[in-house]
């Protein structure tokens, strides 16, 4: 099964294709991923990875330094936010094209990575693959974008009304407010009188309904949304 985050990327400038190859900066502070994307990278080919960095000041020191085609910036370093960096990424580097790496994805980071001036946003459940395709399409100048993000964009006007949540059944509602007070898996089966694994089947759909990763982010993303109210 492909997640639409791995391969689906929506491109929304045409470009003529890339024949050289792409320098790369990666910001990590996770260096062991970081490596880990770097050597990734660089097996594809049409990669050269400049430079591994693990904070936004040596990340801003990099780009500076090397002026790559793309910088991979997670958004979460010690001391800040990727969203934070990215205009002064472009500010001393103005031709680099930044795609915001992140485990968040959120409606809110999504805005403020593309108003910050990030050319796009990738989710880290990515495959090497689809991180490799994404940042030579960056490179192109291609705006860098999942078919979900796309869709979380619009007006609710142009998504027919529908809202996050809307898809969700009245069991599935149940098991989400339940969910927000706090109630474990086993004692949700034992409040809606239904069965162990059913009610873990109905905490997947849920969770899979909201876009989130865990339980802990449906239940905050339930929150913030006013899908449901709290305790």
């Amino acid at each position: 099964m492909t997640d639409d985050r791995e391969q689906d990327m929506t491109p929304t400038a045409a470009a003529e294709p890339r024949t050289g190859t792409v320098s790369v900066v990666v910001v990590d502070d996770h260096l062991l991923l970081a490596d880990a994307v770097a050597s990734g990278l660089r097996t594809r080919g049409r990669v050269t990875v400049l430079d591994v960095a693990a904070s936004c000041a040596e990340g801003l020191a990099a780009v500076e330094r090397h002026r790559p085609d793309v910088c991979l910036l997670d958004q979460r370093l010690p001391d800040g936010f990727g969203t934070d960096l990215v205009p002064r990424l472009l500010a001393a580097s103005p031709d680099t094209k930044v795609l915001l790496v992140t485990a968040d994805d959120s409606v809110d980071v999504l805005h403020q990575a593309l108003a910050a001036g990030a050319v796009g946003i990738v989710n880290k459940g990515q495959r090497a693959d689809a991180l490799h395709e994404a940042v030579m399409r960056a490179a192109e100048g291609i705006t860098i974008l999942s078919a979900r993000d796309v869709q979380r964009l619009l007006p609710s006007s142009e998504r027919g009304g529908q809202q996050l949540g809307d898809d969700l059944t009245p069991r599935e509602r149940d098991v989400l407010r339940l969910l927000v007070q706090g109630v474990s898996t086993r004692d949700i089966a034992a409040r809606l009188f239904i069965s162990y694994a059913t009610a873990r089947n109905h905490i997947q759909s849920v969770i899979g309904k909201l876009g989130a990763h865990n339980k802990l982010e449906a239940v905050t993303i339930a929150l913030r949304e006013n899908i449901v109210s709290g305790p």
